[in-house]
């Protein structure tokens, strides 16, 4: 029963930041938005493509995920997974459920992602370790802040790694909320929809443009 009522409240997440990472928020701000998008962005290609084409399984640890399920990793590999379902060609995002059923019944430390792999089958590993995560400036102020590691094990070549991010501090929005404006559920959502679009660009082909319009909605 425990797991049921966390995974709902893991898929109530998922859903409230999905949806408010593709609203447009009206005003002055949401119409600049909108109107970058009508105008033909300059596309980058990702820092790593040899997620195309393979079986991917997408595992999330954080600070907070050594003591027992919390909604932080699995609603960012939720999330994370989707964009590269989305972005990637021919390739095959394994299911959370089963990842996280593979870990429950083989009791994983966190560290062995090798062994992750070949227990779901996967060709490829994406390991993002979200670290000093949190949502608050002061007692007014709402501001995303997480230290980020990305790295990619080649499951077919024993585990070697062909990619690796250093530990990124990804702040957003760059002058922050203020709480006045906005609720902590809101805000959460909409910083996890500009995380995980951070992480799932070093893999696929994206906007240039994006991040600015996300940072013009923002300040709304």
């Amino acid at each position: 029963m425990a797991n049921r009522q966390f995974n709902r409240r893991n898929y109530c997440l998922l859903a409230a930041f999905l949806a408010v990472g593709l609203l447009t928020l009206p005003g002055c701000a949401g119409a600049l938005a909108q109107l970058i998008y009508t105008v033909k962005g300059h596309q980058i290609q990702p820092a790593f493509k040899g997620l195309d084409g393979k079986r991917v399984a997408v595992v999330v640890v954080s600070d907070a995920s050594a003591y027992g399920p919390d909604t932080l990793t699995y609603t960012v590999a939720q999330a994370v997974g989707i964009r590269l379902a989305n972005g990637l060609e021919d390739s095959q995002i394994i299911a959370p459920a089963k990842i996280e059923e593979w870990i429950d019944t083989n009791g994983w430390n966190e560290t062995e992602y090798v062994e992750l792999g070949k227990g779901v089958d996967a060709d490829m590993v994406l390991a993002i370790e979200i670290a000093s995560y949190s949502l608050t400036e002061g007692s007014t102020l709402f501001k995303g802040r997480s230290d980020v590691t990305l790295t990619v094990y080649d499951i077919e070549k024993d585990g070697q790694v062909p990619f690796s991010a250093t530990p990124k501090h990804f702040a957003f929005p760059k002058h922050g909320r203020p709480a006045i404006q906005t609720n902590e559920r809101e805000f959460e959502a909409f910083y996890l929809s500009q995380l995980t679009t951070m992480i799932a660009n070093h893999f696929v082909v994206h906007d240039k443009l994006e991040s600015f319009a996300n940072d013009a909605t923002m300040l709304h």
